[in-house]
């Protein structure tokens, strides 16, 4: 239909005009060993002698992870589908808040180890709970439970926390937690326990100003 497919080319349009996620969920810095994200209002320190992934590059490539995944999205709009069916028009992907490890990371899709690397996400169906991405990691990797999922609190915030010894011989320590209409994900992982303790700790020092 004409009108269906001009629809589409003015949405795609725009789309890529902006290429950007809905709202800001990303902002954030870096400084010095402390991250801070302006978005959801907490502050998270590193350990002493980690790198983080640059702030404009962890930006840029959140922005391309967006914009591929709007278009495939809205390459599904099915254009022979009566008019009134709700087109496609946004994606719903994870934005790296962080990704840091113990040396240089040049990319968000480095997996040096260790490393921490906080995502935030829309929720959805089958993750719209903080205890939502162990339950998936279960059910698509099925990894050996080492701390079977419970809940606890973080200055003031209710995270669900589970760890793993994941298959590719390293140890993942998961931080879920509810904010608004978003998840956020910490996930710590090491190459042996007591480095993901070491890791673990560093949660102490995650401060919500939210409150």
């Amino acid at each position: 239909m004409p009108n269906q497919r001009l629809a589409l080319f003015v949405l795609l349009f725009f789309a890529f005009a902006l290429a950007a996620p809905p709202e800001p969920i990303d902002a954030g810095k870096t400084i010095a060993n402390v991250f801070e994200s302006s978005f959801f209002h907490f502050r998270y320190e590193l350990p002493k002698g980690w790198s983080a992934l640059a702030d404009d590059v962890r930006l840029a490539e959140n922005k391309k992870r967006y914009k591929d995944a709007l278009f495939e999205a809205i390459g599904r709009n099915d254009q022979s589908a009566p008019e009134n069916q709700k087109l496609i028009t946004e994606a719903i992907v994870p934005f790296n808040l962080l990704v840091a490890a113990r040396t240089a990371v040049a990319s968000g899709n480095a997996r040096p180890l260790p490393r921490v690397v906080i995502q935030a996400s829309q929720r959805r169906i089958m993750m719209a709970e903080a205890g939502d991405p162990a339950t998936m990691i279960i059910k698509v990797i099925h990894p050996k439970v080492l701390r079977d999922s419970e809940e606890v609190v973080l200055s003031g915030h209710k995270f669900v926390r589970t760890d793993f010894e994941m298959k590719s011989a390293s140890f993942l320590s998961k931080f879920a937690t509810v904010s608004g209409d978003y998840l956020i994900e910490f996930d710590l992982r090491a190459e042996n326990e007591k480095d993901l303790a070491d890791l673990v700790n560093t949660m102490q020092t995650l401060k919500f100003t939210d409150q």
